[in-house]
């Protein structure tokens, strides 16, 4: 019998392994239009935003759209959108709108709502699985379908989550065999998100906006997109010793500075307190005293020179203030998307209701050409720009 301590380097290293193959990797591709489409988990997304920040920042070569249907409470037979209308005239709205967008990726999260009715339910969630692909398939989108989140524990009074996670496990496994069978992409986010040291959600099941700025990086991994390292070790008299995720070139010999230009902005900071960052700038052979990193003028940080010889974290500066506002535009051109696709009133607009006021309808399109400028400054703010870093010393008594 295998050791219990290499067994357990065994479960690590296929759980954190990067992609063995290129079919491990889902590949986004220039002019891509991605559709999101599920429950809550996916609705919610669009109100902070922090994964399609990810996949947007991720990409500044390319111009990829991102258009959020999710639907709080939906299911694979698309329950949420019937309002007062039978079950299967929701489902036709939901396939309109899909097609009606042309997506060329889209990206499919359900089950959590369907794995309450347990393994009775299983065999009817994986017929209306079935039956959703199906409908969709002449849009010749590439699918990625997403399983439902890990249960927490959050403690009581809440529900103890374990035998819901039983279930939750058995529709994980239905959505990854239906992915094989016909060759989609699969993310098992409930395995990814079970092994988090903290609590990602407000009840158990419903992700906090710390939560999806968290698992944003675990949702890249599950399309198998490694994490970009971002690390530069400089020495005083301005040589470039290593430079991974940004370009870095020397200014001139008569200041310790450079210009950093990132490939790819970092991850917006988590709502509250900031938690770190990941990026870490060494400087070597400085002479004693303490050193302020100046970022186009502005101090970012201070530390002694034997700290910066050992590497110092950098948690802030104009590339995480860049991240935040595509984050924020983001944000609010789904928020403009939203009021385009789900008005207030819509029953009003374009239902049953719609003889008191559907001349108001009208006004709807006039949502386009405030997203198309929300995606115009998507373009701009999603590529680094270059910025000047200095190290200058602090004099005594300052």
């Amino acid at each position: 019998m295998l050791d219990q301590r290499i067994l357990a380097l065994l479960l690590g290293t296929l759980l954190f392994a990067p992609p063995a193959a290129a079919s491990d990797v889902f590949a986004f591709k220039n002019g891509d239009r991605v559709v999101w489409l599920g429950n809550t988990l996916i609705e919610r997304e669009q109100l902070s935003g922090y994964w399609e920040t990810a996949l947007t920042s991720r990409y500044p070569d390319k111009t990829i759209i991102f258009r959020n249907l999710g639907w709080s409470g939906d299911t694979v037979f698309g329950e949420a959108w019937a309002s007062f209308d039978p079950v299967a005239v929701g489902f036709r709205r939901l396939r309109d709108h899909v097609f009606a967008l042309k997506p060329t990726v889209l990206i499919i999260g359900y089950g959590m709502n369907e794995s309450f009715a347990g393994q009775a339910g299983l065999a009817h969630f994986v017929q209306g699985l079935d039956t959703l692909l199906d409908t969709l398939a002449p849009t010749h989108a590439r699918v990625v379908l997403l399983s439902p989140i890990y249960h927490e524990d959050m403690g009581r009074p809440l529900p103890d989550p374990t035998e819901h996670n039983k279930n939750l496990h058995l529709y994980t496994e239905a959505i990854r065999q239906t992915a094989q069978k016909r060759h989609c992409f699969f993310v098992d986010l409930y395995d990814l998100l079970s092994h988090q040291p903290q609590h990602l959600t407000s009840n158990g099941i419903h992700l906090t906006p710390t939560g999806y700025q968290q698992s944003a990086a675990l949702l890249e991994r599950g399309l198998g997109i490694l994490p970009t390292p971002w690390e530069v070790k400089l020495s005083a008299d301005g040589r470039v010793i290593e430079a991974r995720g940004v370009r870095v070139r020397h200014l001139d010999s008569s200041s310790l500075g450079f210009h950093f230009t990132d490939k790819a902005l970092p991850m917006p900071p988590r709502p509250g307190p900031s938690n770190g960052g990941e990026r870490i700038v060494q400087v070597r052979d400085l002479p004693a005293g303490r050193y302020i990193l100046n970022v186009d003028g502005k101090p970012v940080a201070s530390a002694d020179a034997k700290d910066w010889a050992i590497g110092v974290r950098l948690t802030r500066g104009p590339e995480f203030e860049q991240a935040e506002q595509l984050r924020r535009t983001i944000v609010e051109k789904n928020r403009l998307y939203f009021n385009r696709w789900r008005p207030e009133n819509e029953t009003y607009l374009f239902g049953f209701r719609r003889h008191e006021q559907g001349q108001n309808a009208v006004e709807i399109p006039k949502f386009d050409p405030l997203v198309a400028a929300k995606e115009a400054a998507i373009a701009k703010l999603r590529v680094p720009i270059s910025h000047t870093y200095e190290w200058m010393p602090v004099k005594e008594g300052r």
